[in-house]
């Protein structure tokens, strides 16, 4: 059987992953084996219900958000939200990753020697190996995708971990292919976490039982309890299903609005690629919103006989995995995606389909989750088409406005304030289109209405990167000319645009990936370096209520310093002063605009005390200009 759609995967790796999954159900809390120059961590699985939802946990399914000192990645740039997790889950993985832990040690020796690692584990041991596989990616891939071997997840019968936040940061950091989950069609656990807490509680501790197959047994009561947990979560899944393809073809949007705001609703999605299995075949999507459809139709029954049997199946498949290791290599695969839709024939995937009970309504709800994930790619291209007129304005700003605007002595943001001449008028022109054309990107991106990784690719990155460097001080020019700060507030606190915003945080993103680091922890660094005697808290205070985060606003912070008494704004002055050199290196302002003789920042800095103006690392620079002049 050819593995292609798995990438990185093979029969061997499968079978392997499957016997170190089945050996870790006496282990505590993992177990390591080498074969053929791998090493697969397999962890084991725990059947009680606080390892399903957190003793203490009052949210409605169990979940937390994730530490972004610790995982920078699992987030939304655009919308600044970290990924959710289930706690349960996310407390298995802390136990195990400390750095004095065996786990840690072994993981360690394993990427000395330049191992490839596999994560494994069946039911919420395969919890915690997506988790293990996350947590590996922070700390070792991200920092030297070149050096360190990029790891595989393998899991059995797993529920659902995190919420789209979460499957989102793995699609844009290309990370969704690592991660391959085998389900077997009536299995219970992978649709467990689309139930509310509250509606299974009382059943879940049974059910969990039969669950564990170091002690499987059988009762009439036992019977009716599975029989009503069964219902029950299935209730819950096809509530999230509906809602879900609703929103995909934006059908009813305002009840669906009105209805999600009263409703408890799962938060867990899908993340990486499904393989789901039939007596014949392997059917392998990589779609979330497909896969989430098909965990709910795929369960169903075609008679009122077949119905009755269903509760008690899906304790059944999830003790199957066995089965299906065993017979792998003879089964047919077909993949479902994009180029593969709904098709007919003996091996299509349509025949497939059929083979897991999925009804012509259930086809309608995955075709509608595949088309979307069209329209996102024609959304990206339509994107991408403007680039050439992005550059082409950002080229005419930098190339012929800036210098002409620095002939005059003053520099383009002054130009602008003013804007006396015809350049500032075609100026304003670029500024407005370039805008638009940002502003219809970012909106996309909100709306989940282009493909996971187009938030982090490199060519947009940079693009939005020269983009904000070029044109916020523009606007930060014209809203202290058409004086906003006075009716509005400081541009940093009331009229800085999402644009700005979201391409700062993408370029922190991308930047702390290189350095291992967080963008606003260096900056902090770089202020304690200034010997201002203030303490970490107050230094975050004074860059939130100051442009000093970014160079782009630095003539922000220059319009809120300036006909300040000096003794009030000391530190933020020497902050502004201090970041300078560093934002020049870096391009974030440029020199020959902010030093110019007729420049708003020149103008404020010669009215600065004399004792501060003898120390200041920016004398040398006004020395500079006065003698070019």
């Amino acid at each position: 059987m050819a593995f292609e759609a798995l990438v990185g995967i093979n029969g061997d790796i499968i079978t392997k992953s499957w016997m170190v999954s089945k050996g870790a159900y006496q282990t505590e809390p993992f177990i390591k084996e080498e074969a053929g120059g791998i090493v697969f961590f397999a962890f084991r699985p725990s059947f009680t219900a606080k390892d399903l939802f957190a003793t203490g946990n009052k949210s409605p399914f169990g979940e937390i958000k994730m530490k972004r000192v610790e995982f920078p990645c699992m987030r939304s740039i655009g919308n600044n939200v970290d990924a959710t997790v289930n706690e349960a889950f996310l407390k298995n993985l802390e136990l195990i990753i400390g750095p004095r832990t065996s786990f840690h040690a072994s993981v360690q020796r394993a990427v000395d020697r330049g191992q490839v690692i596999v994560f494994t584990g069946h039911s919420s041991g395969g919890a915690t190996a997506i988790l293990a596989t996350v947590w590996y990616l922070e700390k070792y891939l991200i920092r030297n995708p070149s050096v360190f071997r990029e790891p595989r997840c393998v899991t059995f019968g797993a529920p659902l971990v995190g919420d789209y936040i979460f499957k989102h940061a793995l699609g844009r950091e290309n990370w969704s292919r690592f991660f391959v989950n085998f389900v077997t069609r009536f299995d219970i656990v992978p649709r467990i976490m689309l139930a509310r807490k509250a509606s299974i509680e009382q059943t879940l501790p049974c059910v969990l039982g039969q669950l564990d197959p170091t002690r499987v047994s059988s009762t009439q009561e036992d019977d009716e309890e599975i029989t009503e947990f069964y219902k029950t979560v299935m209730r819950d899944t096809s509530t999230v299903a509906y809602l879900a393809v609703n929103q995909l073809i934006g059908n009813g949007q305002a009840f669906l609005e009105t209805l999600s705001s009263f409703l408890e609703l799962s938060p867990y999605r899908p993340v990486g690629t499904f393989v789901f299995s039939t007596e014949k075949r392997l059917v392998v999507v990589n779609n979330s919103d497909a896969i989430l459809q098909m965990l709910f139709y795929t369960s169903q029954c075609s008679n009122e006989q077949e119905w009755s049997l269903i509760p008690f199946r899906s304790i059944t498949d999830h003790h199957g995995y066995e089965g299906l290791v065993q017979s792998i290599g003879i089964k047919l695969l077909n993949h479902l995606n994009l180029h593969n839709l709904l098709l007919d024939g003996e091996n299509s995937i349509g025949s497939a389909l059929n083979d897991l009970g999925v009804s012509t309504r259930a086809r309608q709800c995955i075709h509608a989750a595949l088309e979307a994930e069209k329209q996102r790619e024609e959304n990206q291209k339509k994107i991408d088409s403007k680039k050439d007129k992005i550059v082409d304005r950002l080229n005419w700003i930098t190339v012929e406005y800036k210098p002409k605007c620095q002939a005059h002595k003053n520099g383009y943001y002054d130009s602008f304030k003013v804007s006396n001449e015809e350049n500032d008028f075609k100026a304003n022109v670029r500024r407005a289109e370039l805008a638009g054309i940002f502003d219809e990107g970012l909106g996309l991106v909100k709306k989940d209405h282009l493909p996971d990784g187009f938030e982090g690719r490199e060519d947009w990155i940079n693009l939005a990167t020269r983009y904000r460097r070029l044109t916020e001080p523009l606007d930060i020019s014209n809203y202290h000319r058409h004086l906003k700060n006075e009716d509005t507030g400081p541009y940093m606190v009331r009229g800085r645009p999402s644009r700005y915003i979201y391409a700062q945080r993408g370029y922190e993103h991308y930047k702390s990936k290189a350095t291992g680091k967080l963008a606003k922890d260096v900056l902090w660094s770089k202020v304690n370096d200034l010997n201002l005697g203030l303490q970490p808290e107050e230094i975050q205070e004074m860059l939130k209520i100051s442009g000093s985060e970014c160079g782009s606003c630095f003539w922000a912070e220059v319009e809120e310093l300036k006909g300040k008494p000096y003794e009030e704004v000391k530190a933020r002055v020497k902050t502004l002063e201090g970041l300078l050199d560093g934002w020049i290196t870096e391009g974030e302002v440029d020199d020959k605009d902010i030093f110019l003789e007729g420049s708003t920042f020149r103008k404020w800095w010669t009215t600065l005390p004399e004792s501060h103006k003898f120390q200041s690392p920016l004398q040398r620079h006004m020395m500079d200009e006065t003698r070019a002049t």
